[in-house]
């Protein structure tokens, strides 16, 4: 395993740290703006758009009780369903800055998502922030925002992501000249993004791990291998999107959503954007860790089909086989129109296999030696796989669970039908197929995962 070490580096104003054009930022409007989400309802109760992490997030809560029924809190106390104003609102705040009174200012007009959240809300927002006396909060915690940011660029491989992108997606010498700023706060959860700020200035909004979040810098460095995801698939976007754009019409000839998307809610050319990048992401880890290359990917590869992106593992294979085939030095560009060629000569076998007689509420029970299970299409049958147990008791998850590998299973019906043999264990469990920390998937026999997180529900 590798040594972890914590680099000195220089803190710049504004709580951010700077190399080269790359600077990472934890700015004191884009931190107000994620305390007032955390504060809503929705942030309380979300388990995943707000991180709540102790100590930090304990300290939240504790030092704004006061203000927790402000009235800022209901006007942006936001869903789900309204994913563009909760995100519109958190990010468009990094265009704001305070003033020598202490008044929010905007500096530029950056508006992420369409929406103006901020702006319509700025006086609420105001008076937020002196009533709660959120700039002695944000000034109280700056030892913790600098440590988190001093040890950002080691933690998550800022200069190998880069160099790797640089190398396999030469820009012009104008894009050469780009700034890049991460903008990182310990309460982002979910909902990463990529955004131009203006034409020389990319941003990336990504999330953070519990343990730089923690201070700890000992972690497994597999661990550190994943979480860099959400830093290169968002800085993936200022290279792979122009490159894209130069093929739009072949990629709309060639890339039918109606195949490769089910309702990931990335139209067009977005849609193949976000099958490249996370293709790029499993290029950048063969090459630069080998020994974990594969189980890390398949592990994302169940992440984006569940996402949408039905073939992400198909499209990645192809991409791997024309990426490394080139000789001399490998260019993503170079795969670009073998790899839409080869997308239309595929696109009437994409479809993505789903259980059949599966009840998701209730509990079968059963002879656990003899589960018959059926799907959608042909699936593969040579090799093994692998499931999760999941225990239950009085319909409620225990916490208990494991994964076994299957070796067993009787198919018939051409591969549509499956008769699963499981030895005695738990009384009444889930049964899930194709999910994190499994490395051997179930598919079709056209290659394409099994919905990612099927599962039955057993009774013995």
């Amino acid at each position: 395993m590798k040594k972890i070490f914590i680099l000195a580096y220089t803190l710049l104003t504004l709580h951010c740290f700077s190399q080269d054009n790359i600077r990472i930022e934890m700015t004191e409007s884009y931190e107000l703006a994620n305390i007032i989400l955390a504060l809503t309802q929705y942030g309380r109760t979300d388990k995943w758009d707000v991180q709540k992490i102790p100590p930090y997030y304990d300290e939240v809560l504790k030092y704004f009780e006061p203000v927790k029924n402000h009235p800022i809190l209901d006007s942006v106390n936001y869903s789900r369903q309204k994913w563009e104003k909760f995100l519109g609102f958190r990010t468009d705040m990094y265009a704001f800055s305070f003033d020598q009174s202490g008044k929010l200012k905007r500096d530029y007009p950056f508006n992420s998502f369409g929406t103006v959240e901020v702006d319509k809300n700025i006086d609420l927002i105001n008076d937020f922030v002196n009533k709660s006396n959120y700039r002695q909060f944000y000034n109280n915690h700056k030892e913790f925002y600098d440590k988190i940011i001093s040890n950002y660029k080691e933690y998550y491989f800022v200069n190998k992501s880069k160099l790797f992108l640089d190398k396999v997606a030469q820009k012009s010498s104008g894009d050469n000249k780009k700034k890049f700023r991460i903008v990182i706060s310990p309460l982002v959860g979910g909902q990463n993004c990529h955004r131009d700020i203006d034409s020389l200035t990319a941003v990336d909004f990504p999330n953070i791990s519990k343990d730089l979040i923690i201070g700890n810098l000992t972690t497994n460095y597999n661990t550190r291998i994943v979480e860099n995801h959400s830093l290169f698939t968002e800085m993936g976007h200022d290279y792979i999107n122009p490159i894209s754009d130069k093929y739009a019409k072949l990629i709309s000839t060639n890339f039918n959503l109606n195949r490769w998307d089910n309702e990931s809610g990335y139209p067009g050319v977005n849609s193949f954007n976000e099958y490249m990048t996370w293709a790029v992401y499993d290029l950048f880890i063969k090459e630069n860790f080998p020994e974990v290359a594969d189980s890390i990917a398949l592990q994302w590869q169940y992440q984006n089909a569940s996402r949408g992106f039905i073939a992400q593992n198909l499209f990645v294979k192809k991409v791997s086989e024309l990426y490394f085939s080139q000789k001399g030095n490998k260019k993503i560009e170079n795969i670009y129109k073998p790899l839409l060629k080869w997308c239309k000569s595929i696109e009437s076998k994409i479809s993505q296999p789903i259980l059949l007689n599966i009840d998701a509420k209730n509990f079968i029970k059963t002879d656990i030696s003899n589960i018959p299970i059926q799907f959608s299409e042909e699936m593969a049958t040579n090799d093994s796989f692998q499931i999760q147990i999941v225990e239950f008791k009085n319909g409620k998850q225990t916490g208990e669970s494991n994964i076994i590998e299957i070796k067993n299973s009787v198919w018939a019906n051409n591969g549509k039908e499956m008769t699963l043999r499981l030895s005695a264990g738990f009384e009444e469990f889930a049964i899930i197929f194709n999910w994190w920390g499994m490395n051997k998937p179930l598919m079709s026999k056209n290659g394409i995962l099994l919905k990612p997180q099927s599962f039955i529900l057993v009774k013995q």
